[in-house]
């Protein structure tokens, strides 16, 4: 039984063929409603009929903080679904939404990152500060659900998502169901989510759905890349930056991205699929004396042990916590009270590998347990380095080789090594991330500060070269820093021509290891804080990249310094005025 003309047919895939998949999802709901009368198809004798739509529309809003993008889109889905469904359904930004709209809310359904060790993302700041300030208003009438995403590589795992959920329960929020964490692969637990949301809903109003996440497919003749379908690049150039004598080898790869039709924009991000080594996964198993071909589950797949700690599982790593319950695994107190104690075994934290654990605690696990104790492992994500207007096409990164020695071993960055040792015309798997919180401003007038030390100099150079496409000149002032001017300049060559052509106006750096003194990008900073404050009085942006930890948060309290200095304000109100920069986006920080 035919039910559609070749010309029909014909029709509709020329309408579908130009849709975004959330407009297909939406079109989906639409068709459906149609159906919701009774439809008699001429002599076929064939009816197809749909329960009515409820009486009372549910009023819905989906609401999500994000760094990277993976927050949004998740949110984005479950919106067009709720759509499709015929909901009274918003879709917000933390950044733009009005804290006082919470208590106008019926059902809010939250997707929130956590960024760095436990922080909201900064698209998120306000919003968290509105929720545990004094005017948080009581949410009687409100039911939620929370999904957070976070990486079970910090202590902090998906506390911003722990601490929103904690809190809207406080203020008299009805919680639907329990906060869902998930990790770098969170696909599993996004799916779990939706469908948990739409449950409560159809509980409520009594109809069922049919709308599942991700079942809609990318619109006819594009492919969309992700994280479990990357395309596969082809690398065109590798070569290594630092000069003989440097203490560290940082590398620029160029990869084509030809006939991909993927797109990204400066600020962006790319992740890159990679696999442990097979000597450290051949070590691992050799240890636990276990068989590489025996059969473990991880969610809903089933591979080979090898499979697993090859792709699967990190192993170059291991965190305070993953220590933790090692020792409660192997019923190690000694270990247990050692891993509880914050003071306690830092050197190992920072070096140890998986391998290094079973042989510093030798203990005997079977494949399964091995598995289960171990972290998912997730591409490696590196700041976009090149300009797709200037290099059409191609996608640049830079990338710190991590190798050390501990323990009579060589270790190395698991991602990092494999690129030390690729060559031209080996392939990568490779997915972008729409970075949102770090865009230049729209108009090309604004001035923009950017610091960065090593290789969180990338997004800068992405930045510059993109400007220099498009023709703006001057309004750019670039802190670069590094161990030594002699071996560590990166890009030395191109700032200097993007000096002499006026795509960057101001150059400032800062070279650590060539006096006795240590000198940071952060006392560049504190030495022309004057020129600095005009900058930023005559409303420049500013942009930092570079290590949460140390780098971010020294050049942080240097802005506070300059601000206090410079403006008069106290230390409380220099950093609430630097609070209004990042909601403005004026003040973006690229960290990790």
């Amino acid at each position: 039984m035919q039910l559609l003309t070749p010309q029909q047919i014909e029709q509709a895939s020329a309408v579908v063929n130009g849709l975004s998949p959330a407009q297909q999802v939406w079109v989906s709901g639409y068709l459906h409603g149609l159906s919701s009368q009774q439809v008699d198809i001429g002599a076929t004798g064939l009816s197809v009929s749909a329960a009515a739509a409820p009486a009372v529309a549910q009023k819905v809003t989906v609401l999500y903080g994000s760094q990277t993008g993976n927050s949004r889109k998740i949110a984005e889905k479950l919106h067009a679904a709720l759509e499709a469904q015929g909901k009274d359904v918003t879709l917000s930004n933390m950044a733009n939404y009005r804290g006082n709209s919470l208590k106008k809310e019926e059902y809010l359904f939250t997707v929130i990152s956590t960024h760095g060790n436990g922080e909201p993302p900064d698209e998120a700041l306000g919003f968290f500060k509105f929720i545990n300030g004094a005017k948080a208003p009581k949410l009687d009438n409100m039911k939620f659900s929370v999904l957070a995403l976070g990486d079970s590589s910090y202590d902090e795992f998906c506390q911003t998502g722990v601490e929103l959920d904690t809190k809207f329960a406080a203020l008299g929020a009805t919680r639907l169901n329990d906060v869902i964490l998930s990790d770098v692969d969170f696909a599993e637990e996004a799916e779990e989510w939706h469908n948990a949301v739409l449950s409560q809903l159809e509980k409520a109003s009594g109809v069922t759905s049919s709308i599942a996440l991700g079942a809609t497919p990318p619109a006819a003749g594009s492919t969309e890349y992700t994280e479990q379908n990357p395309f596969q690049a082809e690398i065109i150039e590798n070569i290594v930056l630092t000069d003989d004598g440097s203490d560290k080898s940082v590398l620029h790869l160029e990869l084509s991205l030809e006939d991909s039709g993927i797109k990204y924009l400066p600020g962006d991000i790319v992740a890159i699929q990679t696999n442990n080594a097979e000597d450290l996964v051949s070590g691992v198993i050799s240890n636990l004396g276990l068989d590489p071909d025996t059969s473990v589950t991880i969610k809903k797949g089933t591979y080979t042990l090898r499979e697993a700690l090859s792709a699967k599982r990190e192993l170059t790593h291991v965190t305070r916590k993953q220590l933790q319950a090692y020792a409660e695994l192997t019923s190690n107190t000694e270990l247990l009270a050692q891993a509880k104690e914050k003071s306690q075994l830092e050197y190992e934290l920072y070096s140890a590998d998986i391998l290094d654990v079973l042989e510093l605690w030798p203990a005997k696990l079977d494949a399964q347990s091995l598995v289960d104790w171990l972290r998912p492992m997730g591409p490696r994500q590196y700041s976009i380095a090149s300009s797709e207007e200037a290099s059409p096409e191609e996608v640049h990164v830079l990338v710190k080789h991590v190798e050390y020695h501990y323990r009579g071993r060589d270790h190395g960055g698991v991602c990092s090594s494999q690129l030390a040792k690729s060559e031209t015309g080996d392939m990568l798997g490779v997915s972008f991330k729409d970075n949102a919180s770090f865009k230049l401003p729209e108009n090309g007038d604004t001035k923009v500060i950017m610091i960065g030390a090593g290789t969180g100099v990338a997004p800068f150079r992405s930045f510059l070269f993109d400007r220099e496409a498009k023709g703006i000149e001057g309004n750019t002032w670039l802190f670069f820093g590094e161990q030594r001017f002699q071996t560590d300049f990166l890009y030395q060559t191109e700032w200097q021509q993007h000096l002499k052509s006026g795509v960057l106006e101001k150059m400032t750096v800062a070279f650590s290891r060539d006096q006795e003194q240590k000198i940071y990008v952060q006392t560049r900073i504190l030495e022309q804080a004057e020129q600095f404050y005009e900058w930023l009085e005559a409303g420049a942006h500013i942009y930092i990249c570079g290590d949460m930890h140390r780098m971010a948060k020294d050049v942080h309290e240097a802005l506070i310094e300059v601000v206090t200095k410079q403006s008069g304000r106290n230390a409380d109100e220099a950093s609430e005025w630097l609070d209004q920069l990042v909601a403005e986006k004026r003040y973006q920080r690229d960290v990790y």
